[in-house]
């Protein structure tokens, strides 16, 4: 082999994008473009047709992307905001494994408050098919569409939409949470510490969240382990307040220790940390 040839297979060796750098590259695309060609899209970055359809088959089943007539095309329920979907894949493996966990902390006919954000969203998708009835209260428009498909009960409560999230927010949103009570709630949370509690960057979304605490009977944090250690502007609850925070495996081993010495407790959706198996708590 020619030192030329060796030195272009080792530069595209050394460029060859990772399936999620390839799945945010595809929706970036579709963002701009609208529809692509599946071998325009195969050709554009460079993978053959098999892995172009198999990343599709992916982003299909989660809802991001529709199929047609040999096109890829954005979802029409997501196309509206590309910001949303973005962050939706920030630690998209991480959150996924920590919805399938709380899922297991919900029980037929329950009713439930699910905050909004990416990790709750992976929640909604997760509860798709597992119960006959549930009633499920959200802010989160991507939540409540991803939930008219199963059947439940879906209460949407009013405020004003935040464009990056697609979360509904302020007094509104408060006044109306104030006259439900529910079995559980599942919030998610920009910063986890033990100096600072459960944080949030936002006072309006300090002030939902807060309000969904008081309407629930038990409340669950749904966090990957990159906000741990992290303090956000507002507290919105301290760790009585909270009946249990479900995280990955990337929690270090110190902070998980930490926190087992406070006698908070985690569950680790995954029985993990740091390549280390750690208990896993009960139901």
């Amino acid at each position: 082999m020619s030192k030329i040839r060796h030195k272009k297979q080792a530069v595209r060796r050394q460029s060859v994008m990772t399936m999620n750098e390839r799945h945010k590259r595809i929706l970036d695309l579709l963002g701009a473009e609208g529809e692509i060609k599946v071998e325009k899209l195969a050709d554009r970055l460079d993978v053959s047709q098999v892995t172009m359809r198999k990343d599709l088959d992916i982003l299909e089943t989660q809802g991001l992307i529709e199929r047609i007539h040999g096109s890829a095309i954005f979802s029409q329920r997501n196309r509206f905001n590309v910001a949303f979907l973005e962050e939706l894949q920030t630690q998209a493996a991480a959150k996924k494994l920590i919805a399938q966990a709380a899922v297991d902390y919900i029980k037929e006919g329950d009713s439930i408050i699910l905050d909004a954000g990416t990790t709750t969203y992976w929640l909604a998708q997760a509860l798709a098919g597992r119960f006959k009835s549930l009633l499920v209260i959200t802010n989160s428009l991507p939540a409540a569409m991803e939930l008219s498909k199963t059947g439940y009960r879906i209460l949407l409560v009013g405020g004003e939409v935040l464009s990056h999230s697609l979360a509904l927010n302020g007094p509104v949103t408060v006044n109306n949470l104030e006259s439900y009570h529910v079995d559980r709630a599942f919030l998610g949370t920009s910063g986890v510490s033990l100096s600072h509690g459960y944080s949030t960057a936002d006072s309006n979304d300090a002030d939902v969240k807060e309000q969904m605490i008081r309407a629930a009977e038990e409340t669950y944090i749904l966090t990957d382990s990159s906000k741990f250690e992290r303090n956000c502007l507002v507290s919105f609850a301290d760790f009585p307040d909270i009946h249990l925070t479900i995280t990955d495996s990337g929690i270090s081993s110190r902070v998980f220790t930490e926190f087992q010495k406070r006698g908070i407790e985690l569950h680790i959706a995954d029985s993990r940390v740091n390549g280390r198996q750690v208990a896993k708590v009960g139901n």
